[in-house]
């Protein structure tokens, strides 16, 4: 019988040794002091270090999608904290948030990119398979990912981010092809559904080639800095269980909140013969 090898993990993005830790072929130490943390973060995702153009494009984007108040994943991780758990556990919680309809970037990523791969191979424009996909997500009744938000008319951070991916010649039928489903809405659905946060940093992201899970760490990456904050907030300022009658707000966990009228389960009701 052959002699198997010892376990080892295959990896292309690092190694390290007693004496070095090398990073994409790059020593750590002539990285640190030398490259920012967005190139890090390119960096280790593609293999490759980003160009001056992408580096300030993405430094703008984990800017831009840092922070946005009370969202899912802030209450989230300061309901979390509430329990008493250290900062680590409330900042996952929050991260755990993160989905579908929640700095969904990855959604409308993977649908911009499987519709331009599409009209490619079908050799169609840009506009016809824009108008083709509205047609069908209405048909079907499904919510277009990336555009509309429930606490903004226009999501105040799509302009800064179109213009600044304008100015640093980041242009691609990625950006026109969701400008576009941007148009169709308007006229298929009937009333315009603009481009939300998520939405412009998918179609940016993948004009700069990043992969949807790569855009999803993206958005993951630059709200773990609000959650950082939300978490260390909430326990210095607020009391555990954020139950107490002592505030001068209805907390969310206060008994008033969980009064029987608020119940429509079924009533009350006892075992009986062991069923």
């Amino acid at each position: 019988m052959a002699q198997k090898e010892p376990f080892h993990w295959r990896t292309a993005i690092a190694y390290k040794t007693k004496e070095e830790i090398v990073v994409r072929g790059y020593d750590i130490n002539d990285l640190t002091g030398n490259i920012d943390f967005a190139s890090m973060a390119f960096l280790t995702w593609t293999g490759e270090l980003p160009s001056e153009n992408y580096r300030k494009m993405l430094n703008a984007m984990l800017v831009s999608l840092s922070e946005h108040a009370f969202s899912p994943s802030a209450a989230s991780c300061r309901f979390v904290r509430s329990g008493g758990v250290p900062l680590n556990v409330a900042v996952a919680g929050g991260v755990l948030t993160l989905g579908e309809r929640h700095a969904s970037a990855d959604v409308p990523a993977e649908m911009f990119q499987n519709a331009i791969r599409q009209m490619h191979e079908e050799k169609i424009t840009v506009r016809e398979i824009a108008h083709r996909l509205v047609s069908e997500y209405r048909r079907d009744k499904r919510i277009i990912n990336g555009f509309h938000h429930p606490q903004h008319i226009k999501d105040p951070r799509v302009v800064r981010l179109a213009e600044l991916a304008k100015l640093y010649s980041i242009n691609g039928e990625h950006q026109e092809l969701a400008w576009a489903i941007e148009d169709f809405t308007e006229e298929i659905i009937g009333k315009r559904l603009y481009m939300n946060g998520p939405g412009i940093i998918a179609a940016i992201s993948s004009d700069m080639g990043l992969k949807p899970e790569q855009i999803k760490g993206l958005l993951i990456l630059s709200r773990t800095v609000s959650l950082v904050a939300h978490s260390i907030e909430e326990g210095e300022r607020e009391k555990a269980w954020r139950a107490s009658g002592e505030t001068g707000i209805t907390q969310p966990l206060d008994l008033s909140l969980q009064l029987p009228e608020y119940y429509d389960g079924p009533g009350k009701r006892k075992i009986r013969n062991g069923k």
